[in-house]
């Protein structure tokens, strides 16, 4: 839920009209997928590894295509009993 902030004048102002001022406190923000990342460079990455990635070394992708590693953050759940992802490798691509 994002909150919302009210904002009115005081009652000494010389207008002739009251108004009130809503807020919403939000950012600008972009997504990008992990496959639409490949050959970019991007100052911030934030990752959601509660679901596994797709396909094998798409984690890699993901972390290595950020410039400084201080602004990598990954997104883990709190009630994750272990602290990592499946490495997923299809047999039938090895043979």
């Amino acid at each position: 839920m994002i909150p919302r902030i009210s904002l009115t004048p005081s009652n000494n102002t010389q207008t002739a009209f009251h108004f009130k001022r809503r807020q919403f406190p939000v950012r600008l923000a972009f997504a990008l997928s992990i496959n639409k990342a490949q050959g970019q460079s991007v100052r911030y990455v934030g990752i959601n590894i509660s679901v596994p990635v797709f396909a094998h070394g798409q984690l890699y992708v993901a972390l290595s295509h950020a410039t400084c590693k201080q602004n990598v953050k990954i997104l883990l759940l709190d009630n994750a009993d272990v602290r990592a992802t499946k490495n997923i490798v299809y047999p039938e691509v090895l043979l």
